[in-house]
């Protein structure tokens, strides 16, 4: 038997086995589709692995309604498919009792498209796509039932390592490191989500030219963060963070380990080893730690020569940017932050209660600087700065270009975290607005530009 007949009479003993109960598709249905579809009914896990384990391109699974009973991964190595379900509360594909250690939905293809379906209780990644060109994440879930438990996957919705993503609608909840991750991706539409009850709710990571607009980030331990780390090929750049809701992110923190085991509960948004971003038109509200924190990647990683990048292996646009060279030859480092503009934010009640048991002791400093008075709304390291004092703002340099003078509905302070010491604490720097000498209010290099999806 020839392969595309093979692939003919999938098909039909597929659509065969679904019945004609229209009951079962009352949302979307293979009617609604030009080209290859397949209809599962809900909750024929064998159909469904049946189904993908002899995929053709550009072929569309509709499933029914119901639960499905996972075993094993749903693995998708085809361009051009569609996994689309009835709804979040309709569909649910459900890996409680699967005992590998696998992810729920695992992609590698482009033009990939999963809408209108939760994926619940992975064992790792609830949706991960990874090195693919052209992905759509559209009102989907990707949640685990035990909240708070270190045991739960470590991304909810992960896009990886791709390009042209867009992730709208959704929900991603309980992740015990993000609950919806782009990481060292290009061009990014996220947009109209909610994440909640996750360590880092919504997080950019190493990813270029980012649009991250319409979310509502409550009750994880930080809401939204950008942040590069040490030795990924893309170096983080153009990330808008704007017109977001990000309220109550107190959750305690419950990684199992890494660089989001090291967040303060409490914490709004963080920018880290990061470039030419806009925090912008964002409401914050309630995050007891603080709303927004401007720092170094020598935070984390203080060894300078782990964070060194051979600009030969380096993907994306980089070259403009003015990166630290490293100690090695034909090496760049990305960890410092720098040219970032904070605008037009609004900050309410927050930073009143830090936590004190983040492991950087974040906290216990800033208790000690503002005991019961609540923390500046805009907080910044003063890492890799010449200058600094504490009351003078003319001996204060801003060589990083940190920008905070439109963001006047809100206080700010820098730091000076490099000469803090268990011993000694430096009294931050607290100028009124427009904090001066941060009071500029455009990046070097022009604003960002608008994310174009295919």
């Amino acid at each position: 038997m020839t392969r595309l007949t093979f692939t003919a009479a999938s098909l039909v003993v597929a659509l065969a086995a679904c019945g004609s109960d229209e009951n079962n598709f009352p949302t979307n249905s293979c009617a609604d589709v030009t080209g290859t579809c397949v209809q599962i009914d809900g909750g024929d896990v064998a159909g469904l692995q049946t189904t993908v384990n002899t995929l053709s391109p550009n072929t569309t699974i509709v499933l029914g309604k119901g639960t499905f009973a996972m075993t094993n991964s749903l693995t998708i190595r085809a361009a051009g498919v569609h996994l689309i379900g009835q709804g979040i509360e309709a569909t649910t594909l459900d890996y409680a009792t699967t005992a590998a250690q696998v992810n729920g939905v695992d992609v590698q293809g482009n033009d990939f498209l999963v809408q209108d379906l939760t994926v619940q209780d992975a064992p790792k990644d609830g949706i991960r796509v990874e090195a693919s060109d052209g992905v759509v994440f559209r009102r989907i879930r990707a949640t685990w039932t035990t909240p708070s438990d270190s045991t739960n996957g470590a991304y909810g919705i992960y896009p990886v390592k791709s390009q042209h993503v867009l992730v709208e609608d959704s929900r991603a909840e309980h992740a015990s490191d993000a609950g919806l991750y782009v990481g060292q991706c290009q061009h990014v539409i996220v947009r109209n989500n909610v994440v909640t009850g996750n360590v880092a709710g919504l997080e950019i990571e190493n990813t270029q030219y980012a649009d991250v607009y319409g979310n509502t980030a409550e009750d994880n331990t930080a809401g939204i963060v950008a942040f590069d780390l040490p030795g990924n090929p893309i170096v983080g750049r153009d990330v808008r963070l704007r017109d977001n809701i990000i309220r109550n992110n107190n959750h305690t923190n419950f990684a199992p380990g890494g660089t989001v085991a090291k967040i303060p509960a409490g914490t709004g948004t963080f920018a880290m080893a990061s470039r030419r971003v806009e925090i912008t038109g964002n409401t914050y509200q309630d995050n007891n730690t603080g709303d927004i924190a401007l720092i170094s990647g020598l935070v984390i990683e203080p060894d300078t020569t782990k964070w060194e990048l051979n600009t030969a292996t380096i993907a994306g646009q980089w070259d403009d940017l003015g990166l630290l060279p490293g100690v090695g030859a034909g090496t760049i480092t990305n960890f410092r932050s720098e040219n970032i503009v904070v605008a037009r934010n609004t900050h309410m009640g927050s930073g009143l209660h830090p936590d004190l048991n983040d492991p950087l002791q974040f906290g216990v400093l800033l208790i000690l600087i503002y005991a019961t008075n609540p923390v500046d709304s805009v907080l910044y390291d003063s890492v890799g700065e010449p200058m600094f004092n504490s009351t003078d703002a003319a001996m204060n340099s801003n060589a990083n270009r940190i920008c905070v003078g439109g963001n006047t509905g809100g206080t700010f302070a820098s730091m000076n975290l490099a000469e803090q010491s268990a011993s000694s604490q430096v009294p931050f720097f607290r100028p009124a607005a427009p904090f001066a000498p941060f009071d500029c209010t455009t990046l070097n290099g022009g604003p960002i530009a608008d994310v174009v999806l295919p």
